[in-house]
């Protein structure tokens, strides 16, 4: 597994994505928030490829300045890959612990390659021993000013492979941690809501529909002057379809063509036996139009009964 970071992100977006649309929802209505899990996925995605590229380099095969440019540039890639773990799971509210060993590297980036000239205000002065430098390791040199004036210096050796091996497996348990969380926290809210059907919704839509053409098909029908109640019958049944898919935070962006569809038709067909004025259809329009709202409405039935099921499988 060559990208084993990015095999989880992918994971964590195709659950964002495709599993919990009510989580991507959530996470949508803060523009700032959403920005940031993006980023962090790109960039925690991007940083493998740039890692991946830097230990495939032939360490016989590059000049000094080279070999600085690769040296800084996969110590800068684990420091940006760092803030991109961070600041994800700040977007996902999920807590995060800086493990020790992502501090050390942290710091020998900082040493190597972003603030050597001037650590922790004069406390040392570090640079790469050019002479040790190769294309995955090299040596750092700490010259370390005394109170006496005296110079302490300090060699260490670095060897970056081993530093990407390590912040690889503290992050492949973190994005693992964070799939997990997720999942847990998907399967909490399903139990809240497991026994709770949304199809439920619309138990009192069938006697309405049969009411409502009985009195299209049937001029002296006696259910003429009842049609505005079981239309308003179904629109009661629609506002707590939708209630109930608020209550879930279950976006319903995708049917809201559907919602005035059905509010079109309803209300013609409601100020047709009405004999409002307002209306220009016909008896024939309104069987058409009854005819289209039960068919949405049956489009709804499957929705919530589809929905239904999955909070269903993901609660067990």
């Amino acid at each position: 597994m060559r990208y084993p970071l990015d095999e989880r992100v992918g994971k964590i977006r195709d659950f964002i994505n495709f599993d919990s649309p009510r989580k991507k929802h959530a996470l949508q209505q803060d523009n700032t928030v959403w920005c940031m899990l993006c980023s962090c996925m790109d960039i925690i995605e991007d940083m493998e490829y740039a890692l991946e590229s830097y230990l495939t380099e032939d360490p016989d095969d590059s000049e000094t300045g080279r070999k600085y440019l690769l040296i800084f540039g996969a110590l800068q890639v684990l420091f940006v890959q760092q803030d991109a773990i961070k600041n994800l799971h700040q977007a996902l509210n999920i807590p995060y612990t800086i493990d020790p060993s992502i501090k050390d590297i942290r710091d020998i980036r900082n040493d190597a390659a972003g603030h050597p000239t001037n650590r922790g205000n004069k406390e040392a002065f570090i640079f790469i021993t050019r002479i040790s430098l190769e294309v995955h390791e090299f040596e750092l040199t700490k010259l370390d000013p005394t109170k006496d004036n005296v110079l302490d210096s300090d060699h260490v050796k670095i060897n970056v492979p081993n530093l990407i091996a390590t912040q690889r497996k503290v992050f492949m348990n973190a994005l693992d941690n964070v799939i997990k969380t997720l999942k847990e926290e998907e399967m909490e809210h399903r139990k809240k809501f497991v026994n709770k059907k949304l199809v439920a919704a619309f138990s009192d839509t069938t006697y309405p529909f049969e009411k409502i053409f009985d009195a299209v098909l049937h001029t002296r029908s006696n259910h003429a002057q009842l049609v505005g109640s079981y239309v308003d019958r179904i629109s009661e049944c629609i506002k707590a379809f939708k209630h109930a898919l608020k209550e879930r935070g279950e976006p319903d962006d995708n049917i809201t063509e559907t919602y005035k569809d059905l509010n079109y038709t309803l209300q013609h067909i409601k100020a047709f036996f009405g004999g409002e004025k307002q209306t220009h259809i016909r008896r024939k329009d309104a069987y058409i139009f009854a005819c289209f709202a039960q068919q949405q409405i049956n489009e709804l039935k499957n929705i919530a009964r589809e929905m239904d099921e999955e909070y269903s499988q993901y609660s067990r």
